[in-house]
Order: C-alpha cells, then sequence, then structure tokens
C-alpha cells in the first residue's frame, strides 16, 4: 500500500483550490450562494484532516511547494476575513497555522538572496504575498523580505518582473496596507513597461494601474500604462469589467486628479465617463444593509444625527450614512470583519484604507464604525473572537475628529 506524500497533499489541496476558487467572486452565482461552495468545502471533515495532513508536511516541502500551499489556501478560503468570526476556532487556527508555517519557511530560504546571493524565482516571492493578502494575513517581515527580493531584481541589469508578477506583488501590498521601502518604489516606478505589460487583458491592466497607488511617486510607471489605458477603445469599460478592477483604476483618477497623488497620468474624459456609469451601475447592483448596517443606523437616529443610509457620492462611491452634527454633513461608514485583516486583529485592509483616503481627497468627513464598537448587537462577543477591545461608540466625538482633521488638512 503507497502511503500519500507531501506532495501528495499539496497536489489535491491546490487541484482544490484550483476547481472553487472565484465561487465568491463578482458575477458567479446569485449573492444568497456566492460562498455556498467554498463553505461547504470547510465544513467537510475529509477537508480538514487534508489541512491537518499539509500542516505537518510543511518542513518537508521546497519552496514551489510551500508557494502552492499558500496560493491553494487563499482559492479556497476566500471569503476568510468575512468568515472567520463565524468558523470554529479550531478550523480558523488550522487554516492560519499552515499559512504561518509556509510563510515563515519560505522568509529562511529568502536568507541566501538576501544576504546578497541568487534571487529566488519571482513566483515564489509575489504569489505567496498574493495569497496572504487574499487570507488577510499580512506577516511584515515576509511582505519586507520578498518586497525586496523583488525590487532587486527589478534593478538587475537586463532585469524585470513578468506583467503578473508585478501586478500580484502591488495588489498584495495594497490589499493589506504595506508600504515599500523608498528604494523599493523608486525600483518600481521606473522600471519601463515591456510589450507584455501593454498586452494585457483590460481588466488586468485597469489592475496594475490601480494598484500603483499605493506607490508615493508612481510616475513614469503610472503615467505609461494610463497612456495605455487612453489609447485603447471606451469599450475596454463594460458589463464583463470586473468592479475590483474599475474601483482600482478609479481610485487612481481620483487621487490624481485632486492632487492627493503626483502623478502626470489622467485618464481620457470618455473613459472616465464611462468609467463613472459602469461603477454606478455595478455599486448599485450590491448594495445590501446588513444587521450591523441597521444598528448603526438604530444608534445614529437616537443619538439626533439624521442618518439618510447607502448614499452616493459619485464616481461609484457611496457611503453606509450621511449624517449631520451641529449643522455639517458627515458620512459614516460601518467596518465589518471584511474590513480588517483576519492576523494583525483589527488592521484595516487596504481597500478600508483606501476608501478613507479617497473620502478625504474628495473633501469628505468619513467616520468609520468598527464592528466591535460597543452598544452594538453582538459587539462583546466580536470582540472576544476577534481578540480587540471593545470601542465605545461615541459618533459625536468621531464626527467632531474628523470634521477637524478635514479642516486641518484643508488649511494646510
Amino acid at each position: 500500500m503507497c502511503w500519500p506524500t507531501a506532495r501528495d497533499h499539496v497536489a489535491a489541496l491546490y487541484c482544490l483550490g484550483r476547481a472553487v476558487r472565484g465561487l465568491c467572486a463578482e458575477g458567479r452565482g446569485a449573492p444568497a450562494a456566492q460562498h455556498q461552495q467554498q463553505r461547504a468545502l470547510h465544513a467537510e471533515p475529509t477537508f480538514a484532516a487534508l489541512l491537518a495532513a499539509t500542516l505537518e508536511a510543511a518542513p518537508r516541502l521546497n519552496a514551489k511547494g510551500l508557494s502552492r500551499v499558500l496560493l491553494a489556501l487563499g482559492d479556497t478560503h476566500e471569503d476568510l476575513p468575512f468568515a472567520h468570526l463565524s468558523l470554529p476556532d479550531a478550523y480558523t487556527r488550522l487554516v492560519l497555522a499552515i499559512s504561518t508555517s509556509a510563510s515563515e519557511r519560505l522568509l529562511a530560504g529568502w536568507s541566501d538572496g538576501l544576504a546578497g546571493g541568487p534571487c529566488p524565482d519571482d513566483r515564489d516571492l509575489a504569489f505567496p504575498l498574493f495569497a496572504l493578502a487574499r487570507l488577510g494575513v499580512y506577516r511584515p517581515p515576509v511582505f519586507r523580505a520578498a518586497s525586496r527580493l523583488l525590487a532587486r531584481k527589478l534593478e538587475e541589469p537586463g532585469g524585470g518582473l513578468p506583467a503578473e508578477c508585478l501586478r500580484q506583488w502591488l495588489l498584495a501590498c495594497g490589499a493589506v496596507g504595506h508600504r515599500l521601502a523608498p528604494s523599493e518604489e523608486r525600483a518600481v516606478a521606473r522600471c519601463p513597461p515591456i510589450h507584455t505589460w501593454l498586452e494585457s487583458d483590460s481588466n488586468r491592466l485597469h489592475q496594475l494601474a490601480g494598484a500603483a497607488v499605493v506607490l508615493r511617486r508612481p510616475d513614469p510607471l503610472l503615467a505609461a500604462l494610463v497612456r495605455e489605458v487612453n489609447a485603447r477603445p471606451p469599450g475596454q469599460i463594460q458589463e464583463a469589467s470586473r468592479a475590483e478592477a474599475l474601483y482600482g483604476l478609479q481610485a487612481m483618477r481620483l487621487l490624481a486628479t485632486t492632487g492627493a497623488l503626483p502623478t502626470e497620468a489622467r485618464l481620457d474624459a470618455a473613459l472616465a465617463e464611462r468609467l463613472d456609469a459602469w461603477l454606478e451601475e455595478k455599486s448599485r447592483r450590491v448594495r445590501r444593509r446588513s444587521r450591523l448596517e441597521r444598528a448603526v443606523g438604530a444608534e445614529l437616529e437616537r443619538g439626533g444625527f439624521q442618518p439618510t443610509p447607502d448614499v452616493s457620492v459619485g464616481h461609484g462611491l457611496s457611503a453606509d450614512f450621511r449624517c449631520l452634527h451641529r449643522g455639517q454633513a458627515f458620512y459614516v461608514e460601518v467596518d465589518g470583519p471584511s474590513h480588517y485583516c483576519v492576523r494583525p486583529v483589527g488592521q484595516p485592509l487596504g481597500r478600508t484604507l483606501l476608501k478613507r483616503r479617497l473620502f478625504a481627497a474628495l473633501g469628505l468627513p468619513l467616520v468609520p464604525v468598527p464592528y466591535w464598537a460597543a452598544g452594538l448587537p453582538g459587539a462583546s462577543r466580536a470582540a472576544e473572537r476577534g481578540g480587540v477591545e471593545p470601542l465605545d461608540l461615541n459618533v459625536g466625538e468621531m464626527a467632531e475628529e474628523a470634521l477637524s482633521q478635514l479642516g486641518a488638512a484643508g488649511a494646510a
């Protein structure tokens, strides 16, 4: 009888991941059933046994095997930032233990490259970061080491990175709020677009342009990418366009036009108009009020803030509530579990930070209300499960702070 090997466990997990990935994404099934297949997989005892076997096998895997394990975890747990508080503690700990073991072993294997030796394969650097980001797991030492090595590849004579590698690296950094070192940012911004980047399909090109907003000074790279976007017909933005790709492109456009991002990149007016229209349409389809939002709305009403729910502020951007405080309007965003990293606990995900950045750039005061705010139904249990301290919900103080910060920014 042949017993399964470590490679067998990785292959099984990887194949499962390829089979179920994307089933939580836009356009794959009705909203009520978006996560059904992946959730069913999580509840399957044999899948948990496979995960346990993979954890036991991790010390015997090479870099390629460890990268595949992380990719498979990301593919099979796309909704982990949303679902981890409702999953059994033991199961969540198992998934996180695998991600920790695999990433630590990869980090140890990168030591030669960090000391000046040969660089690892770019796929074994960027793809693990992308997988960790999908899981909502931010491990700063791993992100710093991989970014240092990827930037080194860009700076080597005749070096460069494939379009997919660069895209996943920047998306991963943006997803968990990781900031590149200044020298790494310069290496990325200076890298010349090669034909394979510019031949990417429009969704990937939009994502890459949007991902560049993580850079403090993204030109000349971003300017070159937007020139390619502008050179394509307006029909590149359409029904089949992925909402997250359009949102990234919109973020770039708004930050650039408001001066919040130093770049020469400007989106063509016809494309910008089409972008607004399609983002409004796509966001309208998915707007649904959660129980948490209804609870916050009731608190706002009791506090006399006159909340108006589900408010569009234009450009495909929306807030959960528009309120009034001492005659001044402000906006409230209810940040549920999916707005935060699974680890470290309480750290906002990149898209949460980006939304706050966009509202600030547009001069709109935004008050974030975290899901563990005291006074909300289930807040104490959510705080306990999430490992965070309950936060007193004082919207008046939050609004005062948001309005004062916006005033200070305007004065500067």
